[in-house]
C-alpha cells in the first residue's frame, strides 16, 4: 500500500507523554484534523486517529516509540487506519466497543478499547447524555492530565472557505465555536442535560488541555475551563 500524506503541522506536546499533530484531509477539504499520541508503559506509542504524516514527521513520531495500539476512535476517523497497519504489521487494532464494526469495514480490529487501556494507565469514559458514538480518553498525569475527545466537541472557531467550508457552516454546524456540533447532537446526543452536567464534572483544577478531533488543542487549565463553559452554555 502506497503511504500518502496530507500537509501537516508538527508534532506538538500536549502534557507530559502526550503529543498531537494537526493534519489536513485531501481533496480540498479544510477542515483540520488531529492525530493523538501517547506513551504507554512499555515506552512504545498509542496512536488515536491516525493521521499519516511525511517521512520526516514519521521519523520524528518513531523517535518518540514505537506505534503499538492503533486506536480507530469513531466511524468516521478511519481514513489512514489501513495504512498504517502495512506499515506497522505488528500494531494492535482497537476500537470503542460501540465502534469496532463501522472500523471493521475498513481494518479488522483486534479487541475493544474498554478492555485494552485501562491496565495501561488509560481512563476511557463514556459520557453522560452521549449515545455510543465513541469514547473520551484522559490520559497523563493525575495532576495535570488531557482529555481527549473525537467528534462530541469541536475547535473550529473560524468559518471556513469554498463549498466544504458553506456546508460546514450552514448544514452540519460544525465551525465558528467550541462545542458540540450541529450533526454531532444528531448522530450521538442523548440528553442535552445528562451532556451538560458531565462537563461540568470534568472542570477540575488538574485538567491540564482538551483535545479534540478537529481543531487545535485547549491549552492550559483556564483555558480549559473557558472552553467548558462556552461548550456547556451551546447545549
Amino acid at each position: 500500500m502506497t503511504w500518502k500524506f496530507c500537509p501537516h503541522g508538527p508534532i506538538s506536546p500536549v502534557v507530559d507523554g502526550v503529543w498531537q499533530v494537526q493534519g489536513s484531509l485531501p481533496g480540498g477539504n479544510p477542515l483540520p484534523r488531529t492525530m493523538v499520541l501517547w506513551r504507554l508503559p512499555s515506552g512504545g506509542l498509542c496512536i488515536h486517529s491516525a493521521v499519516n504524516l511525511s517521512e520526516e514527521g514519521m521519523a520524528e513520531l518513531e523517535a518518540l516509540g514505537t506505534p503499538e495500539i492503533l486506536l480507530i476512535p469513531n466511524r468516521f476517523h478511519r481514513m489512514d487506519a489501513a495504512a498504517w497497519k502495512a506499515r506497522y504489521p505488528e500494531i494492535q487494532v482497537i476500537a470503542p466497543k460501540a465502534a469496532r464494526r463501522f472500523a471493521d469495514q475498513v481494518l479488522a480490529t483486534e479487541a475493544d478499547c474498554e478492555t485494552v487501556l485501562p491496565p495501561l494507565g488509560v481512563r476511557v469514559i463514556h459520557a453522560d447524555g452521549l449515545k455510543p458514538l465513541e469514547c473520551i480518553y484522559r490520559v497523563g498525569p493525575d495532576d495535570n492530565y488531557a482529555l481527549i475527545f473525537t467528534d462530541t466537541l469541536f475547535n473550529v472557531r473560524e468559518h471556513l472557505p469554498g463549498v466544504h467550508g458553506f456546508l460546514m457552516r450552514y448544514l452540519t454546524g460544525s465551525t465558528g465555536f467550541f462545542g458540540l456540533t450541529r450533526l454531532a447532537r444528531m448522530l450521538g446526543l442523548a440528553s442535552a442535560a445528562d451532556y451538560k452536567g458531565w462537563l461540568e464534572e470534568q472542570k477540575q483544577a488538574s485538567l491540564a488541555a482538551i483535545v479534540v478531533g478537529h481543531g487545535p488543542p485547549i491549552a492550559g487549565n483556564a483555558a480549559c475551563m473557558d472552553a467548558l463553559n462556552e461548550a456547556i452554555e451551546r447545549l
